[in-house]
C-alpha cells in the first residue's frame, strides 16, 4: 500500500457537529449516524477535501459517476439531499454555497484527523429497523404539525393525517416516522398503498413491508399472530383509494397487536374507533399587502418552499424586495398546496416571476368552468395540467408512459417502458428534467437513484395515457419488460446470495401484479400472461406469497390451451409450482399428484433433467406423506438413477430422502449410512443459494433424520442437540417451509423422548408458523403434540384426549399418513388411561393394521407395547406378556434400543406384580446398561428406579 493511499484510508473530517469518515461511508452528527445516500457522501467527501475551493459541476459528476452518463439533474438531486442532511436551508447556508453556473464551494472550517483505530460509536453500528426513504428535500412550515402528531402517537394508537391531494400529507408522515426511528423496538415501516388496485392485497403489502414471509391464505390472521408481541410504528400511506380495506386491516392489527401504532395518510379519515385526525391546511403565505419586504416574506413557509425549489431550479434566483409581492401572490393563488408550489417554482427559469403569475391566472380562468370538486383539488389539477402542457413533447410522452410503473423504478426500466421512438439518452435526459420540475420524486438508497411518479401526478398521467390512444402499446411494453426482468432474475437466482437477489428484484412485485392484471384483462394476451406467471413463480415463492402464486398459476393453467402452450416447458413449470403449493397448503390430495405427474411427463418428453428430478423428488415426498412407503422408495430410486446418469450434484438429495424412507420401514442403520455417505460432517452452515432446490434445506433433511435415528438407537441427549441445531440452521435460511419441517420433526423427537416441556414449546412454535404461513400439512402434527402434552398432565387428560381425536381426524382429512400408525398408537394409549378400553383396543388394532399395510416398521415395537397395555388393563396378563416379549425382540432386531427399554420396563412391572423380580431385573439390566447418555431422561430415570426397586425386592426375598 502506498503512503498516499494509507493516508487517505486513515483520515476523517470534522466540521461543525459532524464527522465524516469516507472509508466507512459514514457521516456522524455527534454520536448518531446521518442517513444519507452514497452519492451524496461522495460529493461531500470531494468538497471537504478542498474546503474553500470552487469545485466545478463537471468535476463532481466525473468523480461521483465515473462510469455512467448523467446530467446536472442527478447532481442537483443528490446535492439537495446533502444540504438537507447538513441543515442548510433558505438563507442559512453554513456549509455549501452555490457559485452560479459554475459549481459549489464548502465554506465551513474543516479539521482533518487521523483515525488511529477509530471505531464508530455503538449507535452508529446499530442496525436500524425501518424502510423509510432518505428525504431529498427540506420540510417547511410543518414543525408544529409534526410535533403534535408525535405527541398524539404517544396517547393514541391510530393517527390519521388528512388533507387535499398535494397538501404534503406524506411529507409530514415521513418526517414524524423518521423522528421515531429507534423509539419502537421492532422498527418503523412504511406501507405505500398507492400502487395497489386490489383492496385484498393490503395485508400482503403490510407483510412485505415489515419483512414477514408468509404463505398463509388468511394474511390478516397471520399478521395478527406475527405482530402480537411486536412494538412497531406502521405508516399506512395513500389510503384514500382503498380506504375501507385499509381501515379493516388497521382495525384487525390494532385489535390483535397491543403494541402496534399506525400513522395513516388519506384524503379522508379512516373513521375508526379511537382514531385521532390531524387535518393539514395549506402552507401559510403572507396576506395581501402593498408593502412586503423579502425578509418578512421569508418568515412564511409557503415562501420558503417556493424559494427553496426555485433556487434548485435556477441557481441565480434570489428573493428580493422587488419580487416578494409576486411570489406571495403566486403562493396565495396556489392555496398553499405544497405540490402546486413546487411545480410552479420549477418554472421560474422559463417565465420569470411576472410571467409565471400571468400563466397561472390564465390556467385558473380556463379551468374554472369545467372542474368539479373542492377548490383545492381544482387548484392542484390546474397546476398539474399547466405543468404538463409546458413540458416538451418528448417529456410529456415519457411521463405519460412511465405512469404505468407501479412503484419506484430505475433508469433501465424507464428506458424500456418509455421505449418506442426515443433513444436511451433522450429518455435519461427527460427523466432528469422531470425530476428537476418536481414531477418525479427520487429516493436515494445507498449509491443508487430510484425514481417515482408522485401519486397525484401519476393518476393524472394515467388519464392522459388513456386519452392518447397508446395505452395498450405501453402496457404491453411494460408487461414484456417486467417479464424479461423476472426471467433474468430466475437465471440469477442460483448465482446470487438470497438477500442480494431479494433486494434486486423484490421491488418488481407491484409491477408484476399490474402486468398480470393487464395481460389477463380485456386485452387477453394469454401467452404473455402465462410467461409472466412462470417468471413470477420464483418471486412469489421467495417472498412466501404462496396463495397469490396459487391463484395466478391456476389462472395461467386454465389459459394454456388458448395460449397454445399445452405440453410446453411453460406448462411444466406451472404444474410444478401448483403441485408444491397445493400439497403443502391443502395436503396430499389427488390434485397435487396429478399436477406432479403431468409435469414429469412433459419433463421426460422435452429432456429437462432438472425438472425430472424435481418432479421425482416431489412425487416421492407425496408418496411418503401418504404412507405409500414402498412406492416412495421406488420413485426415489428412480431419482437416484437419473441423477447418477445426468446430474450427480443431485445425488445427495435423493439419498437423503431415501434415508427418510429407510427410517419409516425400520432400516435405521441403512438410513444412517446413507447420511454418512454424503454428509460426513453432518450439520453445517451453508451459503449455497440453491439450498432448497428440492423443497427443503438439505441441513433440515439431514438433521431431522439424524435426530429420530439417534433417539431410536438410544442416544436421547444427542438427538435433542441435533434437533436444536437443525432448527437454528433452518431459521437462519429464512425459508419458512424448511423451518416448519424442522419444528415438526423436533416436536416429535421430544414427544418420543417424553420431554413434554420442550415438545410443547416447539409445537407452539410450529403452530405459529402454521398460522402465519398456512402450511396445513404440519397442522395435525402440532395439534397431536399439544394433545399428547395435555394428556401427560393428569388434570388435563380429558381435554388432551379431545385434542388427540381432533388431530387424528386432521391427519385423515389431508391424507398425511406418514407416522399415522404412531399417532393412532398415542391416541390408543390416551384412551386406555381414560378408561375407554374398547375404543383403545379398536384404535391400536387399526394402528397395527395400518403399519402392516404401509410397511411402517419403525414404530411397531411401540404399538405392540401399547396393545399389551390395553390387554393388561383388561386383566389379560398372559397375552400382554406375550406381546411385550415380541415387542422387545422386534425392537432389538431393528436396532430401536429406546423402544426396547420402554417395553422392557413394562414387562418388568408385569413380572414384578407376578412375583418374578429376579427375572425382571435380569431382563431389564442389560438393556439399561447399553445406554451411555440420557440417564436423566424420563424412560431411563424410570428404568433406574425400577431396577433399584427390583434389587431391593430380590434382596428381601433372598433371591
Amino acid at each position: 500500500m502506498t503512503s498516499d493511499l494509507a493516508e487517505r484510508l486513515s483520515r476523517s473530517f470534522s466540521f461543525g457537529p459532524f464527522v465524516l469518515v469516507p472509508e466507512r461511508q459514514l457521516l456522524l452528527q455527534g454520536d448518531a449516524p446521518v442517513r444519507i445516500g452514497g452519492r451524496a457522501l461522495d460529493i461531500l467527501t470531494i468538497l471537504v477535501e478542498r474546503p474553500g475551493e470552487l469545485v466545478n459541476k463537471r468535476e463532481l459528476i466525473t468523480r461521483v459517476w465515473p462510469d455512467v452518463v448523467v446530467d446536472d439533474g442527478n447532481l442537483k438531486v443528490n446535492m439537495a439531499a446533502l444540504r438537507r442532511a447538513l441543515g442548510d436551508g433558505v438563507g442559512t447556508a453554513q456549509y455549501i454555497v452555490t457559485v452560479t453556473g459554475r459549481g459549489y464551494r464548502f465554506i465551513a472550517p474543516v479539521e482533518v484527523n487521523r483515525l488511529f483505530g477509530f471505531a464508530p460509536p455503538s449507535t452508529a453500528a446499530r442496525i436500524r429497523s425501518h424502510n423509510l426513504p432518505i428525504a431529498t428535500t427540506s420540510v417547511f412550515g410543518r414543525a408544529d404539525a409534526i410535533e403534535a402528531i408525535r405527541r398524539e402517537l404517544n396517547s393514541s394508537r391510530l393517527v390519521s393525517v388528512v388533507g387535499a391531494g398535494g397538501i404534503g400529507k406524506t411529507t409530514v408522515a415521513l418526517a414524524v416516522a423518521e423522528q421515531t426511528i429507534g423509539v419502537f423496538r421492532d422498527g418503523v415501516w412504511l406501507i405505500d398503498l398507492a400502487p395497489l388496485k386490489d383492496p385484498s392485497l393490503v395485508p400482503y403489502a403490510v407483510a412485505a413491508a415489515i419483512g414477514l414471509a408468509t404463505h398463509s391464505a388468511n394474511m390478516l390472521a397471520a399478521l395478527g399472530s406475527y405482530l402480537r408481541d411486536c412494538e412497531m410504528l406502521l405508516v399506512f400511506d395513500n389510503c384514500e383509494h382503498i380506504i375501507e380495506a385499509a381501515a379493516f386491516c388497521a382495525d384487525r392489527i390494532l385489535a390483535e397487536a397491543p403494541c402496534i401504532r399506525i400513522l395513516a395518510t388519506s384524503r379522508e379519515p379512516l373513521r375508526m374507533r379511537g382514531e385521532r385526525v390531524r387535518r393539514l391546511s395549506g402552507l401559510d403565505a403572507p396576506p395581501a399587502s402593498s408593502d412586503l419586504k423579502a425578509a418578512e416574506a421569508l418568515g412564511y413557509p409557503a415562501i420558503q418552499l417556493f424559494v427553496n425549489r426555485a433556487t434548485d431550479r435556477l441557481e441565480s434566483f434570489e428573493l428580493s424586495d422587488a419580487n416578494a409581492l409576486t411570489v406571495a401572490e403566486i403562493c396565495r393563488r396556489l392555496d398553499g398546496l405544497a405540490l402546486s408550489i413546487e411545480l410552479a417554482a420549477t418554472r421560474v427559469d422559463s417565465f420569470g416571476m411576472d410571467g409565471l403569475l400571468a400563466h397561472l391566472d390564465d390556467r385558473f380562468r380556463l379551468l374554472s368552468g369545467h372542474r368539479a370538486g373542492p377548490e383545492r383539488h381544482r387548484t392542484l389539477t390546474a397546476v398539474i395540467d399547466w405543468s404538463y402542457d409546458l413540458l416538451s413533447q418528448s417529456e410529456r410522452a415519457v411521463v405519460r408512459r412511465l405512469s404505468v410503473l407501479a412503484g419506484s423504478f430505475s433508469l433501465d426500466s424507464a428506458c424500456a417502458v418509455a421505449g418506442e421512438g426515443f433513444e436511451r439518452v433522450r429518455v435519461i435526459d427527460d427523466v432528469a428534467n422531470l425530476v428537476a420540475k418536481s414531477l418525479f420524486s427520487v429516493d436515494v438508497v445507498a449509491d443508487k437513484l430510484a425514481y417515482r411518479l408522485l401519486e397525484t401526478t401519476r393518476a393524472y398521467c394515467l388519464e392522459r395515457l388513456q386519452l392518447s390512444g397508446e395505452e395498450e402499446v405501453v402496457r404491453r411494453r411494460h408487461a414484456e419488460h417486467i417479464c424479461a426482468v423476472l426471467e433474468r432474475a430466475a437465471s440469477e437466482w442460483a448465482l446470487q446470495p438470497a438477500p442480494d437477489w431479494a433486494r434486486a428484484y423484490g421491488g418488481f412485485l407491484g409491477d408484476l401484479r399490474s402486468a398480470l392484471d393487464w395481460a389477463g384483462g380485456p386485452a387477453a394476451d394469454r401467452s404473455l400472461y402465462t410467461r409472466l406467471s412462470v417468471a413470477g413463480c420464483l418471486l412469489w415463492n421467495h417472498f412466501s406469497l404462496t396463495e397469490e402464486c396459487r391463484v395466478r398459476v391456476s389462472r395461467a393453467l386454465e389459459e394454456l390451451d388458448a395460449a397454445g402452450l399445452v405440453g410446453t416447458a411453460a406448462e411444466m413449470q406451472l404444474q410444478v409450482s401448483f403441485a408444491g403449493a397445493t400439497m403443502f397448503m391443502r395436503g396430499a390430495i389427488p390434485l397435487a399428484i396429478n399436477a406432479m405427474q403431468r409435469a414429469l411427463e412433459i419433463a421426460v418428453r422435452i429432456g429437462d433433467i432438472d425438472h425430472q428430478l424435481r418432479c421425482l423428488r416431489m412425487i416421492g415426498t407425496y408418496q411418503l406423506f401418504g404412507g405409500q412407503h414402498d412406492a416412495g422408495i421406488g420413485t426415489l430410486e428412480s431419482f437416484v438413477s437419473v441423477a447418477a446418469a445426468a446430474d450427480p450434484s443431485a445425488l445427495s438429495a435423493g439419498e437423503t430422502h431415501l434415508a427418510v424412507a429407510d427410517l419409516f420401514i425400520g432400516r435405521f442403520e441403512g438410513a444412517r449410512r446413507r447420511i454418512e455417505r454424503f454428509y460426513g460432517n453432518y450439520l453445517r452452515d451453508s451459503n449455497d443459494p440453491r439450498f432448497a432446490r428440492f423443497l427443503y434445506d438439505r441441513n433440515v433433511d439431514v438433521g431431522n433424520i439424524l435426530s429420530h435415528i439417534q433417539w431410536l438407537m438410544g442416544l436421547p441427549d444427542t438427538a435433542a442437540g441435533t434437533a436444536e441445531v437443525t432448527i437454528a440452521l433452518a431459521r437462519k435460511t429464512g425459508h419458512e417451509l424448511s423451518l416448519s419441517n424442522a419444528l415438526a420433526w423436533a416436536s416429535l423427537t421430544f414427544l418420543m423422548s417424553r420431554r413434554y416441556q420442550e415438545c410443547g414449546r416447539f409445537a407452539a412454535m410450529l403452530d405459529d408458523q402454521i398460522v402465519r404461513h398456512g402450511i396445513v400439512i404440519w397442522r395435525p402434527v402440532a395439534t397431536f403434540c399439544r394433545g399428547a402434552v395435555a394428556c401427560a398432565q393428569g388434570d388435563m387428560a380429558a381435554e388432551g384426549l379431545r385434542v388427540l381425536e381432533q388431530a387424528v381426524a386432521e391427519f385423515r382429512a389431508i391424507r398425511h399418513l406418514a407416522r399415522f400408525p404412531f399417532y393412532l398408537g398415542g391416541f390408543a394409549e390416551a384412551l386406555t388411561k381414560c378408561g375407554r378400553l374398547a375404543d383403545a383396543a379398536t384404535t391400536i388394532q387399526e394402528a397395527l393394521d395400518c403399519a402392516h399395510t404401509q410397511n411402517e416398521q419403525w414404530c411397531v415395537p411401540e404399538l405392540l407395547r401399547i396393545r399389551a397395555s390395553v390387554l393388561a388393563a383388561e386383566v389379560r396378563p398372559d397375552e400382554a406378556e406375550t406381546l411385550l416379549v415380541e415387542s422387545i425382540a422386534l425392537a432389538q432386531k431393528i436396532g430401536a434400543l429406546s423402544w426396547q427399554l420402554r417395553s422392557a420396563c413394562d414387562l418388568a412391572k408385569l413380572w414384578h406384580v407376578r412375583l418374578r423380580a429376579h427375572d425382571a431385573r435380569k431382563m431389564l439390566q442389560p438393556i439399561y446398561n447399553e445406554f451411555t447418555e440420557g440417564l436423566e431422561t424420563h424412560d431411563l430415570a424410570l428404568a433406574a428406579d425400577l431396577l433399584a426397586s427390583l434389587a431391593h425386592l430380590g434382596e428381601g426375598d433372598g433371591v
